[in-house]
């Protein structure tokens, strides 16, 4: 299956549920080599997260390119109606959720058309930083690899209070974190002013 093929596939997993929907507005920006999609909440396969707002993702060139050390490099913000702040409880309860319904796992136990089932549930462990904070998440990936890969995961959370919004800027990589890989995030700007 090519690149492309997996992309759309991933692309209508993440956003089925809102064909019709009108699409928010922009919050990042990133060079034209960065594909991106936004997705109004609730999300499609990860109804039980109950914010108000939308998801905006940025996958960077190389994401889907198992060779390439950009290899499921991406990042997404949630610009969220939220006045409560993040931790590590509330970070793991939602990528949980998160990933096991992007990877279509079966919460019921029963195993569905990928083969699986409760035991393939997606790990996440977050810790606070002084910037935010920081993770990893072992993850059934079903797009790529069809194998268990681990994640790493830096959090940052801002509050606007201009637009009483709360930005929870999420930035991923298989990658360790003093990999060079993680420099490419910098590309990826937010456009909202929260001074």
């Amino acid at each position: 299956m090519s690149p492309k093929t997996i992309f759309a596939i991933l692309l209508f997993a993440f956003s089925s549920s809102f064909i019709l929907a009108q699409e928010p507005e922009s919050v990042l920006t990133a060079p034209d080599t960065w594909q991106s999609e936004i997705i109004p909440f609730p999300i499609g396969f990860a109804r039980e997260i109950e914010y108000k707002g939308f998801e905006e993702l940025r996958f960077s060139p190389g994401w889907s390119d198992t060779t390439s050390q950009e290899f499921w490099a991406y990042m997404f913000v949630w610009y969220i109606e939220q006045d409560e702040p993040l931790t590590e409880q509330k970070l793991t309860a939602s990528f949980n959720l998160y990933y096991d319904g992007l990877m279509n796992i079966d919460l019921n136990n029963r195993n569905d058309s990928t083969g699986l089932n409760q035991l393939d549930k997606t790990i996440c462990l977050f810790i606070k930083t002084e910037e935010g904070f920081s993770g990893k998440m072992r993850v059934f990936d079903r797009f790529f690899t069809k194998e268990y890969i681990v994640l790493n995961i830096k959090v940052r959370e801002t509050f606007c209070p201009k637009m009483n919004k709360q930005i929870i800027s999420c930035e991923i990589s298989p990658q360790a974190f003093d990999h060079e890989v993680w420099d490419i995030f910098d590309q990826v700007k937010l456009k909202a002013n929260c001074e």
